[in-house]
Formats: C-alpha cells, sequence, structure tokens
C-alpha cells in the first residue's frame, strides 16, 4: 500500500486509512470506514487507524478489525441514587455542549430492570472504535459520574436489554470529525487525501 505524503499542519491522528486493494484512501472518519465496509464493493477492504502523524508527512498506523465498525460501547455510570444519576446526565451533556465528543454519542439515563446494587445509571453509548478517544475525553475534563463505572461492549449490550430509559439527547462530535454523507464518501473513493 503506497500512501502520499501528508501536510503535517493537518491532524489526521486518530482518522484511517482505508485499503481498497488498488488504491488507498487516507482521512476517513470511524462511521465513513462503517459506510465503506457496509457496501458489497468494499467490505473486504482493509482499514489501519493513524497512530501517529510525523512531521516529514509520513504516518504510524495501526491494523483495525473490521468487526470494530459494527459493534457499540458504553461507559455505564451507576449509582444508588436516581437524583445522583441525574445530576451525572445533566453535568455530562453540559461537558459535551462545550466540549464535544470526539464522536457522535447517546447520552441514556435510566434505571435498570433488574435490581443491582446501584440501579440507576448514565450510560455514553458510542461506537466501539471510539473507546481510546472517549477514555482520554473523559480522563481530559477529570469526570466523576457514578458511584461505579463500567465500560466496554458488553456494558453497551447491558444498558440496551435492560435500562428503562428516562432521558436521552444525542451528543455532537467535534467538528473536525463530523461525517460527510454515504453518498460523498461513495464518491471519494480513489482520492487519496479525503481532509
Amino acid at each position: 500500500m503506497k500512501l502520499p505524503k501528508l501536510d503535517p499542519q493537518k491532524q489526521y491522528d486518530g482518522l484511517y486509512v482505508v485499503d481498497f486493494g488498488d488504491t488507498a484512501g487516507v482521512g476517513y472518519t470511524a462511521e465513513e470506514v462503517a459506510m465503506l465496509l457496509e457496501s458489497d464493493r468494499y467490505r473486504d477492504a482493509r482499514v489501519y487507524k493513524v497512530h501517529r502523524m510525523l512531521p516529514d508527512g509520513t504516518v504510524e498506523l495501526k491494523g483495525v478489525s473490521s468487526r470494530r465498525f459494527d459493534a457499540e460501547s458504553a461507559f455505564v455510570f451507576c449509582s444508588r441514587d436516581a437524583e445522583r444519576a441525574s445530576k451525572d446526565f445533566d453535568d455530562l451533556a453540559a461537558l459535551a455542549e462545550r466540549d464535544p465528543l470526539p464522536c457522535k454519542a447517546r447520552l441514556v439515563y435510566g434505571g435498570l430492570g433488574y435490581q443491582p446494587a446501584f440501579p440507576w445509571v448514565t450510560a455514553i453509548l458510542y461506537p466501539a472504535e471510539y473507546e481510546d478517544e472517549l477514555s482520554a475525553w473523559l480522563l481530559k475534563h477529570d469526570v466523576r459520574a457514578g458511584e461505579t463505572v463500567d465500560a466496554g461492549i458488553s456494558h453497551a449490550t447491558v444498558v440496551a436489554n435492560n435500562l428503562q430509559v428516562r432521558r436521552h439527547a444525542q451528543l455532537a462530535s467535534q467538528a473536525w470529525r463530523a461525517s460527510r454523507s454515504r453518498d460523498e464518501v461513495l464518491r471519494s473513493v480513489g482520492r487519496a487525501v479525503q481532509r
């Protein structure tokens, strides 16, 4: 796979390279990669994440399994008290408004349908491929929501299957990572630099 030299002034860290076999494109978002992999024509494409941009315009890459783009993950903040979980929801929504997340996400608040020790939940659900970025965002803001915290794909499943949602919000992503429409992404295949 041959990649073009990139402008080191642009931000490519965390974006993706898609190797289509005969061509490759640099600068896809995870959502755009998922669109490509859903199409019959590109389902076998190989995907790499830009780990680091080097000063000479080359990049360090990390291979990514295509299954990561189908999965949803979650950070689940659990509390004994409904009021605390509701406040966590408000605090996270306000924080995401001030400093958008690295990806689109859903914020939900509610009670679990069974009776665990911490039945009230505020959860952030997001594409699994963004686990590192979302973790870094939470750490950057020193988020201290919930009395306990769980995370991962299996916890997203628990929330989806058991949470009686009382409130929800769609959280926007950082503007520079905004994804294009499916038609735009498919039309751009063959272009070496996507952004």
